[in-house]
């Protein structure tokens, strides 16, 4: 008789849908409630039922939602129950003494588990098919699109908890990974971003994570699968489309690739690992240090700011605190990790010799950030390699809270120098803050503190660099020396593109910097708010006066000659008068960028800061009877 190779049993696969029909039960009535039986519920007893674009662009919304999120749940279920045996030694050493291989092992428990989701999901998909088409809503395309959201996200998560199926021997140490994975890269990075944040002067990448792509629930999350917002999308065949789709169908080749990882780790798996936390041979070193560096990263961070830097920041740091916080934290983390996996707590005698190791690691990386051999302190841009740079100051005198954005090269080179004056003086401000409680009452005649100082670059290549830097001190006496911080930021102040958009507000910058190339600019009406103080500083009363757009017009026209004029508030170190009350002026302009259509209109709004300086727009406000009373 000739013999041949067989990847499938069928005995297995019968057996394990005996075995785990409760949980296949449950997943299906749980389709079953959140797509059919919803919807049949919410249309039949509606007294005015939705037109089947709206049902259908509803339930594919519900679908695309709940797609991922359900797999994500339950998917570690079904893995767990199909690869259960790998947990226990008598069943792992009983079915792996049978005559089949470990691929037809493999395989056929994986299909077992993935096929009784995707029945589920057939059959719901067709009852809702069913619901819609009783509403007259349906869509083949709908239905497909429906079933995919369905399906994919079902076979990427399947196959990521098979995998921390068979890399654990411990059948609750299994959802432990699979959750913990599918955040870890996101979760890391968002730790060293608060670590950087907390020792890199000027660091301003907030906490916003790039790596998304490698935390599956976090990318699916924030990229929102759901259906377009109208039925007729300009698609190419005209009809409803799936946002992130995309994402959907790269997770779901990645789960094919983890289903074939899966196959090549279990057939070097020994048997013997069962009742291990890590259960193969190369991945136990993995999970130690990656568990030490985990916990020094967090756990350090958290003993630092508990018992050291709960009021320091941006570069303001202990460095010993630090590497004893990072070293204490590492080292539970390590001989925890290793209690784990020996499954004893007799851990110390034998582990000195990492845990030496670890030590010399950490404190080597705090040396690494603290002699900050990155460039990152120091780094400021080349003003060549500059498109544009956006620059916003918030201080506490002189009212000197300013946004620019400017693209000429004068302009730029004056950004940078700020900016490189500002990181040199670096030792000077930290030490002055330690040493001072009294920042926010500055010595005005002499001296002016700014709260924060932030700057971006959008460089020529695409690239975006961003700096940040909190309560800065600036001395009116260093103002002779071209290369202070206090002088390169008066030429910044005082430089006229940003004068421009002082006297115009937040708002009233255009891509460029300059309101004045904005493209057919035509006033619709403008606001007046006045607000009255009593001698005590209290609130009294406000009120507004409307401005036609003539008026607006007008007005506008007024500061820009005030600022030709310099009649503008100027120096960072010069004193103003400013005015209790609120200007807004309403406009609209052609935006010419590339588009596929025509340029549109967009509306633009001016904030005009207005001070005592500039006497010719106050005198055009005063004879529309608008009187601003000064501070």
């Amino acid at each position: 008789m000739q013999s041949r190779t067989s990847f499938f049993n069928p005995t297995v696969f019968w057996s394990d849908q005996r075995r785990f029909w409760p949980l296949t039960a449950g997943f299906a009535l749980l389709w079953f409630l959140l797509l059919p039986f919803s919807r049949l519920s919410e249309y039949s007893y509606s007294f005015a039922p939705p037109e089947a674009a709206d049902i259908c662009r509803e339930t594919l919304n519900l679908a695309g939602t709940g797609g991922y999120w359900v797999a994500f749940l339950t998917a570690i279920f079904f893995a767990m129950a199909a690869f259960s045996y790998l947990t226990n030694p008598r069943a792992t050493n009983g079915l792996h003494a049978l005559p089949a291989r470990r691929e037809t092992l493999y395989l056929t428990h994986y299909l077992s588990g993935l096929c009784a989701q995707l029945a589920a999901q057939l059959a719901a998909t067709v009852l809702t098919w069913l619901v819609l088409s009783s509403h007259n809503a349906i869509d083949l395309r709908v239905t497909g699109l429906l079933l995919l959201a369905l399906v994919l996200p079902t076979l990427f998560f399947y196959s990521f908890g098979v995998l921390c199926m068979i890399f654990t021997g411990q059948i609750l140490a299994a959802p432990v990974f699979y959750g913990v994975l599918n955040v870890v890269v996101v979760g890391v990075e968002t730790l060293l971003r608060v670590f950087a944040g907390n020792y890199l002067y000027g660091w301003a990448d907030g906490t916003n994570p790039c790596l998304t792509a490698f935390s599956p629930i976090v990318q699916l999350v924030d990229n929102g699968v759901r259906a377009t917002g109208e039925f007729r999308s300009p698609d190419a065949d005209g009809g409803l489309a799936l946002l992130g789709l995309d994402w959907l169908l790269i997770y779901a080749a990645a789960g094919l690739v983890l289903a074939a990882l899966g196959l090549l780790v279990y057939r070097s798996r020994h048997s013997e690992a069962t009742g291990s936390i890590v259960a193969v041979g190369w991945a136990r070193p993995v999970f130690k240090y990656g568990v030490t560096f985990c916990a020094a990263l967090a756990l350090g961070q958290l003993f630092y700011y508990l018992f050291f830097g709960r009021y320091r920041s941006s570069g303001d740091y202990s460095l010993v605190s630090t590497l004893l916080c990072m070293a204490a934290a590492g080292l539970i983390g390590y001989f925890a990790a290793e209690m784990l996996l020996k499954k004893s707590f007799r851990v110390l005698r034998s582990g000195w010799k990492g845990a030496a190791a670890v030590t010399a690691v950490l404190i080597a990386m705090g040396f690494v950030m603290s002699l900050d051999l990155t460039g990152y302190e120091g780094y400021v841009p080349d003003p060549e390699q500059v498109r544009s740079a956006s620059v916003e100051w918030y201080g506490q005198a002189g009212g000197s809270d300013i946004f620019a954005v400017v693209s000429d090269a004068e302009t730029i080179r004056l950004v940078t120098d700020a900016h490189r004056a500002i990181a040199r003086d670096k030792q000077r401000q930290l030490s002055l803050l330690r040493g001072d409680g009294d920042f926010f009452h500055a010595d005005t005649d002499r001296e002016i503190n700014l709260s924060w100082i932030g700057v971006t670059y959008q460089m020529k290549n695409g690239a975006t660099v961003s700096r940040r830097y909190a309560r800065v001190r600036f001395w009116a006496d260093e103002l002779g020396d071209p290369s202070s911080p206090a002088a390169a930021m008066t030429a910044l102040c005082d430089a006229p593109n940003v004068v421009l958009q002082r006297a115009l507000g937040s708002y009233g910058a255009s891509n460029s910097g300059d309101p004045r190339e904005l493209v057919d600019l035509r006033f619709t009406g403008g606001t007046v708010s006045i607000d009255s103080y009593d001698g005590n500083g209290m609130y009294e009363q406000s009120y507004a006066h409307e401005l036609s757009p003539a008026e607006a017009k007008q007005v506008y026209e007024t500061i820009l000659r005030d600022v030709e004029s310099g009649r503008v508030h100027g120096s960072l170190f010069s004193q103003s008068k400013t005015l209790l009350g609120d200007l807004e002026l309403y406009a609209t302009y052609l935006d010419t960028r590339d588009y596929s259509g025509e340029p549109r209109r967009r509306d633009r709004v001016f904030t005009p800061r207005l001070t005592a300086e500039m006497t010719e727009t106050l005198a055009v406000l005063s004879a529309m009877g608008v009187e601003f009373p000064l501070r």
